[in-house]
């Protein structure tokens, strides 16, 4: 283990590793600080769904730029790492299941008709199922929105940390323990009784983040959101879609991988701690929306159930930057269900800050300051 390092970034899952990656692509020297396993949460449990046009809020430029660069770096950083993230690029299709759902669609539409990046029509339910089949009948059309991407979220997160060893970073399978200030500036990171000084800490601890409260003399306002997921056997023919849907108040995706799994899902739950037990409610949920939207799932063998942490502030949106009064330290977290996407745009932007003190990426409205 390096006893000083440039950076050192306390976090292995997406959004910590893309910082890594960033910064060791750029010269810079790093060291991840992981106390468990590169993407041994929420990164290496997401279902790996890259769509920005989801989004509505103030979230939308980065996105969509971070698509964008996920597009522009995906080839290379499987390349330098040697680990497949199994992409996949196919189109999405809202679902309206009732008929109250047609203006509800029609109005994302006009929305998603505004980004030039993405082709999207609407779909009457004829037209859906000469697509696919095995949709249900009892439908009322749809958005299709080309293309969208699926990936692995695991390899992903694994590609990124491994390519950014290429580079020269540094994995330590360790807790941290403390942070070493000087003057409020942050100087070394402490792992028990070692120390590894450094210019700069980035914190990417996802939904652990509160905790580093006690670290930086600021309340971390963030919190953990239980999230599951169902996969079932494949489909044969394969499902080519990405389909998503809004039924019996559940909202619900149903796609297949390159795995050939069909993944389902997810739940959002706030207030269970750091739960990470699957439950039979939310296997009910998703099954009950899924089932709806393809009644042949229902023949399908059950093949795992997971549940992880997402990392949630409380206007559910991240929180980048500098932290307030502490030189040299920053911290990246909060992403929600979005961390995968988002660690691009993510990664160069707090790369930027560190290398740089300045980014020409505005997140601004994610700084601390927001919460009084």
């Amino acid at each position: 283990m390096r006893t000083h390092s440039d950076v050192v970034i306390i976090g292995g899952g997406a959004i910590g590793s893309s910082i890594a990656y960033r910064l060791a692509s750029e010269g810079s020297s790093v060291t991840i600080v992981e106390r468990d396993s590169i993407a041994g949460h929420a990164s290496g449990f997401s279902g790996g769904l890259l769509n920005p046009t989801s989004e509505t809020g103030k979230l939308v430029p980065l996105h969509h730029q971070s698509f964008r660069m996920h597009r522009e770096m995906l080839d290379r950083v499987q390349q330098e790492s040697g680990v497949d993230a199994q992409v996949l690029m196919m189109p999405h299709i809202e679902l309206a299941l009732t008929e109250a759902d047609i203006p509800i669609q029609k109005a994302e539409l006009e929305r998603i008709s505004k980004f030039s990046d993405f082709k999207s029509e609407w779909l009457e339910p004829g037209d859906i199922r000469k697509l696919e089949p095995r949709i249900t009948e009892d439908l009322y059309g749809g958005v299709l929105v080309e293309d969208v991407i699926i990936l692995d979220s695991y390899n992903f997160t694994l590609a990124t940390a491994r390519a950014a060893e290429a580079h020269g970073a540094e994995i330590v399978l360790r807790e941290a323990t403390r942070i070493i200030y000087e003057k409020d500036r942050a100087v070394g990171v402490m792992l028990g009784q070692d120390r590894i000084s450094c210019g700069a800490v980035v914190l990417a601890l996802g939904p652990w983040s509160g905790a580093a409260t006690l670290w930086v003399d600021i309340d971390v306002p963030v919190a953990p959101q239980k999230g599951e997921l169902v996969r079932l056997e494949g489909l044969d023919p394969r499902l080519g879609f990405h389909l998503r849907a809004f039924h019996s108040d559940n909202t619900c995706a149903v796609y297949q991988k390159a795995d050939g799994l069909i993944w389902l899902g997810a739940t959002r739950k706030d207030g269970s701690g750091f739960d990470t037990t699957p439950s039979a409610d939310a296997l009910d949920s998703i099954s009950l929306t899924a089932m709806r939207m393809m009644p042949e799932l229902e023949s399908q063998k059950l093949v795992l159930q997971t549940a992880c942490l997402r990392p949630v502030t409380p206007d559910g949106d991240p929180i980048l930057g500098q932290v307030p009064g502490k030189e040299g330290m920053f911290i990246a977290t909060g992403t929600a269900g979005q961390g995968i996407l988002l660690a691009p745009v993510i990664g160069r932007a707090i790369a930027d800050l560190v290398s740089t003190g300045e980014t020409d990426i505005d997140i601004a409205p994610f700084g601390f300051d927001r919460f009084g």
